[in-house]
């Protein structure tokens, strides 16, 4: 269905049709097992280390479970390839120098003997790694709106806790989140 995400809210004031679809959630997931605290074999490096990291959050907040596992995967791997497209256009990756966010494009000039006499300068063109760290960056929000990590979506958390009054709380939650990844 396209349009807008589905509101999770416990509110009086939100449509009754919301209040019951969180409910009918929070019911059908009570039985779910949390996400597990080791990180799959299939991340390395950054990705692994990112999940890791944010494995402990998401476990607290109750909401995601052991079956989000695929879109916590996702998640990493995207600040992986996000990391990496920005280690390539600013820091440099080995020691090799930063490629920066575009190149110039010469084009060889060469003499009646077939020796290059000259490079002629023909533009620049863009780094296709800026390409890469935006896309990533787009898909990284995009997952962490999915699994709550953003303000919008805590608000939406926030409000169901505290209508449920023997639920933890989530402010404090996500006061201590640390996002060093």
């Amino acid at each position: 269905m396209a349009g807008r995400k589905a509101k999770v809210t416990n509110s009086k004031s939100d449509r009754k049709y919301q209040r019951d679809r969180t409910k009918a959630m929070q019911q059908h997931d009570k039985g779910l097992t949390n996400l597990q605290r080791t990180p799959p074999k299939q991340l390395v490096g950054t990705a692994r280390t990112a999940y890791t990291k944010i494995v402990d959050e998401l476990n607290a907040s109750g909401v995601i479970k052991q079956i989000d596992l695929n879109v916590v995967i996702a998640l990493c791997k995207q600040i992986q390839i996000n990391r990496s497209a920005y280690e390539h256009i600013f820091v440099g990756v080995d020691g090799d120098t930063p490629e920066g966010i575009q190149t110039p494009i010469f084009k060889p000039v060469q003499g009646p003997d077939g020796k290059v006499i000259e490079h002629t300068f023909l533009g620049y063109k863009k780094n296709p790694a800026v390409q890469t760290l935006d896309s990533s960056t787009a898909k990284i929000k995009s997952l962490c709106e999915t699994l709550g990590m953003t303000p919008s979506s805590r608000a939406s958390l926030l409000s169901m806790s505290n209508d449920d009054d023997d639920s933890t709380n989530v402010s404090d939650l996500f006061k201590n989140a640390k996002t060093d990844f």
